[in-house]
Formats: structure tokens, C-alpha cells, sequence
């Protein structure tokens, strides 16, 4: 009877290491339960400004016309190779909430903002897409409902390149809900 074990051995391992390549990279279903769907974030936001629930560790968003007590859950973005046990790793094509992010400044290309965006911690610099919403000042930005949609080379001052994330903008900026104006800390902008 051993014998016979130690001849199925090599395909047994073999076995769940494939099982365990295609468990990493199919999507979770624990992912795709507790975020909103593709679907609900273009339906609700595309366009649109919304309004941030106060939970620090998820963004709760619904659109401003929305029941008062229907949030959808996002992400929030808190960058690339960011090692904090228990955050997944941004997706492409996956949506997310940006925060407390500020503009560094405007791009050449139309529409385009080199962001710094992340956690409170640690902020990196990202390119920010906005079709419908032109800043006019540097500063923070209301948060925004994003799409990761791509890694892109961009220049470094000193030479060379850098792979820097790009975020298109889905949503327009958050409806403020708090007393009192928008504070000067936030970038002015315009919607088109």
C-alpha cells in the first residue's frame, strides 16, 4: 500500500498546488458580497454626486436623491503595494472611494491631475482622471468615486520612469453635508 502512496505523491502535491494558484487568482467571493457591484456604482454615481456615511474603515455612498439609510459599500483607495494585513490589493477595473486626497498638480494631458491619494498614513502619487469636473486650484479634493483602470510610466524629474496607478473619476465630487462652506483646504472646481 505505500509503495502505490509514494508513486501518487508528486501528482497529489502537484494537485493542490494548481488548486491553490487558481483559489489566489479568481476573484473572492467574500470580495464580491461586500462591495457594491459594477453594475449599482455606474447606475448610482456615474456622473452624479453623492453623499459619504461616516464609517472610517468602508465607504458607505449613496446618491444624494437616495434613502437616507440605503448606503453601498466601496472601498477606499488606499494605493498600490500597500502592506496592511487584511487589505486586498487593488483590482483594475474595480471601483473605489478616494479620500482625503490633494491635487499636486495639473497634467498636460486633458482632464488629467497627478494626485498624492492613500491612507492617512502614507499618500503616493497617482494620475487623476476627471472628464466632468475641471479643479481650478490645487488642494484637496471632496471624495470621489473612482475605477482603477490601468498602471501607467510616468516621468520622474530626475529621470526615467515610474509606473503610477491611474483613477478615472466615475462620480463627481461629494455632495458636503456639513455645517458651514466648503473649507479653502479643498480644491475649487467647476462641473462641465
Amino acid at each position: 500500500m505505500w509503495p502505490r502512496l509514494a508513486e501518487l505523491l508528486p501528482a497529489l502535491i502537484f494537485g493542490g498546488f494548481i488548486a491553490g494558484l487558481a483559489a489566489c487568482n479568481s476573484p473572492s467571493p467574500q470580495h464580491a458580497e461586500r462591495f457594491a457591484s459594477a453594475e449599482d456604482v455606474q447606475l448610482n454615481f456615474q456622473g452624479q454626486s453623492f453623499v459619504l456615511g461616516d464609517d472610517a474603515t468602508v465607504a458607505l455612498v449613496r446618491p444624494v436623491s437616495g434613502d437616507a439609510n440605503h448606503f453601498l459599500r466601496l472601498p477606499f483607495w488606499l494605493g498600490v503595494n500597500v502592506l496592511v494585513p487584511g487589505v486586498m490589493q487593488p483590482r483594475e477595473g474595480d471601483y473605489y472611494v478616494i479620500s482625503e486626497a490633494e491635487i499636486v498638480r495639473k497634467l498636460d494631458a486633458p482632464d488629467e491631475y497627478l494626485i498624492e491619494a492613500g491612507s492617512s498614513l502614507l499618500k503616493k502619487d497617482t494620475i487623476f482622471v476627471s472628464p466632468r469636473t475641471r479643479y481650478k486650484t490645487i488642494g484637496r479634493i471632496l471624495p470621489t468615486v473612482v475605477q482603477f483602470v490601468a498602471m501607467r510610466k510616468f516621468p520622474k524629474p530626475q529621470g526615467g520612469t515610474v509606473d503610477l496607478p491611474v483613477l478615472l473619476a466615475i462620480s463627481l465630487p461629494m455632495k458636503w453635508t456639513l455645517a458651514g462652506q466648503v473649507p479653502a483646504a479643498y480644491a475649487r472646481f467647476e462641473i462641465r
